[in-house]
């Protein structure tokens, strides 16, 4: 029995004895596959329409795309270039009206030596001309850059003509023209001149290279036929760069000198608009304050060259995908006459023959077992099988009819196999994954066999597909989309079972936090695309930087970590983190320019400064923050000293919280004399801390603080109310009404309505607004110049005066200072230093005064501390004084005995 069985049974006699014989199917038989079989042609073609009709979408859309990109790049080129040439036209400006004012003061007298120093936007020494009401020469320092054509008709040249013959009191910016003995060219810029009486009293010029009011060319964002202009209100250009290969732009069309009436604007002009027939994308904005405007324009074909390459590349791959999509259509018209014929024969196959096709539509199997001695199943015969089947032992379907498993041992996991077919004969079924061992890639294969008499009906499909999915799903899981390296969830997921197994072999590992400092700058600068291609660049040079077998991840943001394990002592921690703050000193380049970044690293070894993933982690981002505190771009270890700092500061922050909504402040006041008489003319409020513990606590000790974190505002308010209410008490106790300044801060000047703020106070204590003043710096007004002009225009209504506070310190300029109508300027107490120790400061001081007078405003001297800076100051015409040697500050009942004081010692 046994030795009957032993030899597999032929391929012709097992099927005679499952397969009955088939006659030839007829047409009829056909027919119902005939309509599946014409869906062939009519889906390809719906196939090939809608693949062409998404092509040339998405190409529209491509372009689109690239023009608003290269709209976007000359906006961003503009943006920059008017703040550049805006500030250096300021400059020329408070230049010009600087001699303006000294020439009024000195009656005609003026000095060029003291504007030696001042240079042109290039740092090349400024021309600067004065001319009579008789357009004589009067005074320069270039004589040479005047022809004696042109000395000859002064009175006719723009510049001069135009500011005689005009009210307007502005700026005049000339065009473009040859210097005199010189190649080069040269912009004036004039401003009328008048004597003590407001006459016209000659013409003030200021001349220099027009090439200094635009910067330089840059070929690789406006392309080979690009051009940087400067364009005046008249539309004649005074600057114009482009590349030195191409040729002259000439005048801008008249179309776009229409559109750049707006003040800004971005528009695709067309060739026929421009002389050379090259499309350009123009960007413009107009200069506030001048009558000037900042032009850029990239050339088309430099704009959509990658467009173009991805648009001829598209094209082709459609047209190739067409041609096999027809190839495909016909292949498949074939296979499916053929699946046709197959699938009727199929209906009249054996039962095994259906239990195997109807378990699996991918590959089939009929096998029988072969047994050995003593009815064991020693090995297995393939007695029939499908081409899906055969082509996963690399054979065909004939050569593997007959064979056995064992023979296949070179194509398929034959000891795996033999179990799970062993395992289906003994209980009528069994199912596993199989590993298909063919040639290229691995091929995972879910089989199931069941039972039917004495055979296996065994069904197979291909799960490979199925599996790199899932392997690909959890790969996306824990890998960042953007640099490729694993995110915080694979952190979160295997840094615990890095620190467990660290703690098994007792070995140390260290944690690296790294921050890039920056970076904000690159994205406000370049734009977020920008930023993205830095990360992807800085995601590179760290896994370059650091050692093999070492871990890189990207927590968010541009937060990096990187874990290091099997370390012998800190030493090896600290060289990986310097080579990795030593990886971005050269800066980074990338498409839209060089990005300046460093980066901050925080160490936090374990054990030693941790024992848990949680603490690890966090004491290597208080590391870090060390090193931000410190001036960043640098690395450091984990300090408890640095951790208890922190704490105490967020201690702070809870104090100070407290202490505002419990009102532990209290209110001193510094009285502000006339410098003449002496006479108190105003009191500033300063605010004090009454600590439960510290005691009392100045304002260096607590404002930071409160101003960085918002609180600032909160505190304002108090303050405010504070002052309202104790001007209310001494008008009620019969004090004498003096004025009272109250500081407000640009934090809570921009987020609060400040107006509102007053306006509500006033009314609640009952007290007349020109008994408050309010003091703002220099930094409050640049923020959002409209809306603070709004603002103080409302205040100035109400009745309360305005200060400037600490003035010098910050930025501001002359029409801006005019705009806002400030009532006083309050100097900061660094030019006060001065004065007395050195003539320069004497005479910066004397520059103040005398723009502020000749706008309308006082001048208050702060940090008065010496008796020869009072006379210094009497002598320059200062208004009034504040200092410690004029009075210390005091609290409430001091200040009114201390006005009272001087009121009896001027009687």
């Amino acid at each position: 029995m046994a030795q009957a069985t032993t030899r597999a049974p032929t391929t012709e006699t097992t099927m005679k004895a499952w397969v009955p014989r088939l006659r030839p199917p007829s047409l009829a038989a056909l027919r119902p596959y005939l309509l599946f079989i014409l869906l062939w042609p009519v889906a390809g073609l719906v196939i090939a329409g809608a693949s062409w009709f998404f092509l040339v979408r998405n190409l529209i859309e491509d372009r689109q795309a690239a023009e608003r990109q290269a709209l976007d790049t000359t906006a961003g080129i503009v943006q920059v270039q008017a703040e550049q040439t805006r500030h250096s036209l300021a400059l020329v400006d408070q230049l010009l009206m600087t001699i303006r004012l000294q020439w009024q003061i000195d009656g005609g007298a003026l000095r060029l030596d003291r504007f030696r120093k001042i240079a042109d936007p290039a740092g090349m020494p400024l021309n600067i001309s004065i001319f009579g009401p008789n357009a004589t020469l009067r005074l320069t320092n270039a004589r040479g850059i005047w022809s004696r054509e042109e000395l000859n008709k002064v009175d006719e040249l723009p510049f001069f003509a135009v500011q005689r013959l005009r009210a307007a009191d502005d700026m005049y910016i000339g065009m473009p023209m040859p210097a005199a003995g010189s190649p080069a060219r040269t912009v004036r810029f004039s401003r009328k001149l008048v004597n003590q009486d407001g006459e016209f009293s000659g013409v003030a010029v200021v001349s220099f290279d027009p090439e200094n009011l635009v910067a330089e060319y840059d070929r690789a964002q406006l392309g080979s036929r690009g051009f940087l202009a400067a364009v005046g209100s008249d539309g004649a250009p005074r600057a114009m760069k482009w590349d030195g290969s191409s040729d002259r732009i000439g005048a801008l069309p008249a179309n776009l000198l229409l559109a750049m009436q707006s003040p800004r604007g971005s528009a695709i002009v067309p060739g026929r608009e421009f002389a050379d027939g090259v499309t350009r994308y123009v960007s413009w904005k107009a200069l506030d304050g001048f009558p000037l405007v900042v032009v850029a324009a990239a050339d088309q074909p430099h704009a959509l060259a990658l467009y173009r390459e991805r648009e001829s590349a598209s094209r082709q791959t459609a047209r190739d995908a067409s041609v096999a999509l027809l190839v495909f259509v016909l292949a498949g018209m074939t296979l499916s006459g053929r699946l046709a014929l197959q699938r009727h024969r199929l209906t009249v196959a054996h039962d095994a023959y259906r239990k195997a096709t109807e378990a699996s539509t991918e590959g089939f199997f009929i096998t029988a077992p072969v047994y050995g001695d003593g009815g064991r199943i020693i090995d297995f015969v393939t007695v029939d099988c499908n081409e899906q089947g055969a082509a996963l032992a690399q054979l065909t379907r004939d050569e593997l009819i007959g064979k056995r498993l064992s023979t296949l041992a070179g194509k398929l996991p034959v000891e795996p196999a033999a179990a799970l077919l062993t395992q289906a004969m003994s209980t009528g079924s069994a199912e596993g994954d199989l590993e298909a061992l063919a040639e290229g890639p691995v091929k995972h294969v879910r089989v199931k066999a069941r039972r039917s008499g004495d055979v296996l009906a065994v069904t197979l499909r291909d799960v490979t597909l199925e599996r790199a999915h899932m392997l690909n799903l959890e790969r996306k899981n824990f890998e960042d989309a953007l640099t490729g390296l694993p995110n915080r969830a694979w952190v979160g997921k295997c840094l615990p079972d890095i620190v467990s197994r660290a703690h098994a072999r007792g070995s140390r590992l260290a944690v690296l936090f790294i921050d890039l400092d920056g970076f904000k700058a690159v994205n406000d600068t370049y734009g977020h695309a920008a930023g993205d291609e830095l990360l992807q660049i800085v995601a590179r040079r760290l896994k370059v930087a650091v050692r093999p077998g070492d871990r890189v991840a990207r927590l968010g943001g541009d937060e990096f970590i990187v874990i290091l394990e099997n370390l012998h002592d800190n030493g090896e921690a600290a060289q990986v983190a310097a080579r990795v703050v030593q990886a971005f000193h050269g800066g980074v380049a990338i498409a839209a320019g060089t990005a300046t970044v460093g980066a901050s690293v925080g160490i936090s070894s374990c054990p030693g400064d941790a024992h848990d993933v949680d603490t690890l982690l966090r004491h290597a981002d208080i590391a870090m923050y060390e090193v931000k505190t410190h001036g960043k771009n640098g690395y450091q270890f984990f300090d408890p000293a640095f951790y208890g700092a922190i704490r105490q500061r967020q201690q702070r922050e809870r104090e100070l919280q407290a202490a505002i909504d419990e009102n532990q402040f209290v209110l001193h006041y510094q009285v502000r004399v006339c410098a003449t008489t002496q006479r108190v003319v105003s009191l500033e409020a300063l605010v004090r801390w009454n600590h439960p513990t510290a005691g009392l606590l100045y304002p260096d000790e607590f404002i930071p603080l409160a101003e960085e974190t918002g609180m600032i505002v909160a505190l304002g308010e108090r303050v405010v109310d504070c002052v309202c209410a104790q001007i209310a008490a001494w008008s009620d106790d019969g004090c004498a009404p003096v004025p009272v300044s109250i500081n407000v801060s640009s934090r809570q000047f921009n987020e609060r309505d400040i107006h509102a703020l007053f306006t509500r106070a006033l009314a609640r204590h009952g007290i007349p607004p020109d008994r408050v003043e309010v003091e703002l710096t220099e930094s409050t007004m640049i923020r959002d110049p409209e809306r603070t002009s709004s603002h103080l225009h409302a205040m100035h209504a109400l009745g309360i005066r305005l200060l400037v506070d600490d003035f010098g310190t910050g930025y501001s300029s002359l029409s801006m200072l005019q705009q806002l109508d400030f009532d006083m300027l309050k100097v900061d107490k660094s030019f006060t230093r001065r004065l007395g120790t050195d003539c320069q400061g004497e005479v910066l001081f004397a520059a103040i005064i005398t723009m502020a007078h000749a706008l309308g405003m006082k001048v208050v001297a702060e940090g008065v501390e010496r008796p020869e800076q009072v006379e210094v100051l009497r002598r320059l015409h200062c208004d009034e004084l504040q200092g410690y040697y004029i009075a210390t500050p005091l609290d409430a009942k001091d200040v009114q005995a201390e006005i009272r004081r001087r009121r009896a010692a001027i009687v």
